[in-house]
């Protein structure tokens, strides 16, 4: 019984390994049948290459224009004619008189040095300080445009005031609006009137009228000189009669008259 068993192990063993064997050769037919059909088959030959074909050159879109940079000649500022300059200097003298005149009367209690000069112009006086240096007064402390911006940029002059926090401009419902109004109302009266007194501008000059050439006068014709009248023929005497009969005397043949002289002609005028 082992001996059979031995035996058909043995055999069993053997087929398998004859199995693989000839899997094996069978592949490696295989392998060889294929690289032979493939060293047998023609190569081909390469297949020309197309020519590319050159695309058109695409058109360049317009590209954005950059913002122009500004020239310093566009941001500098306007030149200002010697005339205006001067009425300028006029007004803020007279600005200047205001100011010391309210402050004067005592009408100036102001937070910031130079004193606001729209509201002395507009109300009359200034009181700003009184507001600010009111510490129980309600905070923030509303103030006139020209008084906030002083604060902010370095002219306010009382010592303690948070401006950052305490300041601001005054609402327009609270009396800003009628700032405005006033502002507009006197400025614009006084700028009327301004206008009024001004003289129209002189209209363009017209073209002088060419002188006329003076027209020659004519001249006087100088009086013709009278020509000498003929003289009187004389008259002959008559022949004498026969000496029986009285002689008849000759009437004397009067002188003739002269005659007149001719006029020396007046010289004409120069023309001047």
């Amino acid at each position: 019984m082992v001996l059979r068993r031995n035996v058909l192990l043995a055999w069993s063993a053997g087929l398998v390994v004859s199995l693989g064997v000839v899997g094996l050769g069978r592949g490696f037919a295989q392998e060889a049948k294929v690289e032979v059909e493939k060293a047998g088959a023609p190569v081909e030959a390469p297949k020309p290459e197309e020519p590319k074909k050159e695309e058109a050159p695409k058109a360049e879109e317009p590209k954005a224009e950059a913002p122009k940079a500004e020239t310093p000649a566009d941001t500098a500022p306007p030149t200002i004619p010697p005339e205006v300059e001067a009425k300028l200097e006029a007004a803020r003298h007279a600005v200047a008189e205001a100011i010391v005149a309210a402050q004067d009367a005592g009408l100036v209690d102001s937070s910031i040095d130079p004193p606001p000069i729209l509201d002395i112009l507009i109300k009359g006086y200034a009181d700003d300080g009184k507001t600010l240096k009111n510490k129980d007064g309600k905070k923030p402390y509303a103030v006139s445009p020209e008084v906030l911006g002083a604060w902010f940029t370095g002219f306010g002059k009382i010592e303690g005031v948070n401006y950052v926090q305490d300041v601001r401009i005054v609402n327009p419902n609270a009396g800003l609006k009628d700032w405005y109004n006033q502002r507009a109302a006197i400025l614009n009266r006084h700028i009327e009137a301004v206008r009024k007194d001004k003289p129209a501008p002189a209209a363009a000059p017209a073209e002088a009228p060419k002188a006329e050439e003076p027209k020659e006068e004519p001249k006087p014709e100088a009086p013709k000189a009278e020509e000498p009248k003929p003289e009187a023929p004389k008259e002959e005497p008559k022949a004498e009669a026969p000496a029986e009969a009285p002689k008849a005397e000759a009437p004397k043949a009067e002188a003739p008259a002269e005659a007149p002289k001719a006029e020396a002609p007046a010289e004409a005028p120069k023309a001047e």
